[in-house]
């Protein structure tokens, strides 16, 4: 008879919920209903506003008098500031923290429920393997709604595994 108890009880399947600053990581309780966070990760700075990370303003963004160029920074569409690159650090982290609990054996799948730019940037910072264990992908933020609202949301996409 196999043995349930400690780790080898344990789910290990780990629903990913996650935004630009905020995730948990959730598994399905074996016995009962509901689910127990796994893992919690957190970026205050990725909330915080450009200034109070010390950017200063931007340029004028017109040409001033008589001159033949523009004042401003000009951007090739990437965003460069000190929130951005705090949002990047912070999916890059965590990408890094899902592939060591892959490789650990903590979880051996996961699902992501997350927006799609923020989807798109763990999966790209994921090694081949740890992006094979990802199941199932959900764009959308549920890391603000209260538990019962997660938990019965996570209950609609388990049935869709």
């Amino acid at each position: 008879m196999p043995d349930l108890s400690g780790e080898a009880a344990m789910p290990r399947h780990w629903f990913l919920l996650a935004n630009g600053s905020r995730a948990q990581a959730y598994a399905k309780r074996k016995q009962d209903s509901g689910y127990d966070q796994r893992r919690a990760w957190d970026a205050p700075e990725a909330r915080m506003r450009d200034a109070e990370l010390g950017e200063d303003k931007p340029g004028r963004a017109f040409a001033g008098a008589g001159a033949a160029q523009r004042s401003a920074m000009e951007r090739d569409g990437k965003d460069d500031s000190p929130k951005e690159h705090a949002k990047r650090d912070f999916l890059e982290a965590l990408a890094h923290d899902l592939a060591a609990a892959l490789s650990a054996k903590e979880v051996d799948s996961l699902s992501i429920i997350a927006p799609a730019p923020v989807a798109q940037a763990i999966m790209a910072h994921l090694p081949g393997p740890a992006r094979q264990a990802v199941v199932q992908e959900d764009h959308h933020d549920l890391t603000s709604l209260p538990h019962a609202d997660v938990f019965a949301r996570l209950d609609a996409l388990r049935d869709r595994l």
